[in-house]
């Protein structure tokens, strides 16, 4: 399958490492598509997914405490927007390929050939410099979280991001994103 997939990659500027295709911006930003192989395969049956990440220097800077970013080496669990192919799709159905015993390995290949065309190449192909990931951030507020809105913050979107905390604090029922929520809105405060 990584023969496959390859040369649609390759031709884009992709590197491939193992089971990712990575594309890294000199500029400080990223792209990578992992394929994930289910930890219940085995010889006889093998189960696996399509993983796509947008990578985000600063964030993994946030993220950890260390300081030090993967950069160029980046993996999909680094990347803050993560989306499998069931969300690229449109399914919201966490999908999995089957290849056993009684599968068309041709029909399969061409099904995730297909879809790496039709949904994760144009899904990428929108994403052309560092400003698309985080207009991307900004209106679909996925992933719903601190680091996120940090993220904005720190590249510049101050006012999408001050404006993301408030919308939490005026929408959560939760007690407990209230409080972080209120916690973020005054350390954003202090920085501007």
């Amino acid at each position: 399958m990584k023969q496959l997939l390859w040369p649609l990659f390759k031709e884009r500027g992709y590197k491939k490492t193992g089971a990712n295709f990575r594309y890294y911006d000199p500029s400080g930003w990223g792209k990578i598509l992992n394929i994930q192989k289910s930890q219940f395969s085995d010889r006889n049956s093998i189960s696996f997914t399509l993983n796509t990440g947008l990578y985000l220097p600063e964030t993994e800077r946030l993220w950890l405490w260390s300081g030090q970013i993967s950069g160029e080496k980046f993996l999909e669990p680094d990347c803050l927007i993560r989306k499998r192919i069931g969300v690229l799709n449109g399914s919201q159905q966490d999908s999995w390929y089957e290849l056993d015993e009684q599968s068309e390995p041709a029909i399969l290949l061409h099904r995730v050939q297909q879809d790496v065309l039709d949904y994760v190449l144009p899904y990428f192909n929108r994403i052309q410099r560092l400003d698309d990931i985080l207009q991307q951030l900004q209106q679909e507020r996925y992933p719903n979280s601190i680091l996120a809105i940090k993220t904005l913050f720190v590249y510049g979107y101050r006012q999408p991001a001050q404006e993301w905390v408030e919308h939490e604090l005026a929408t959560t029922i939760y007690r407990r994103q209230r409080e972080e929520m209120q916690a973020l809105r005054v350390e954003l405060e202090s920085l501007v």
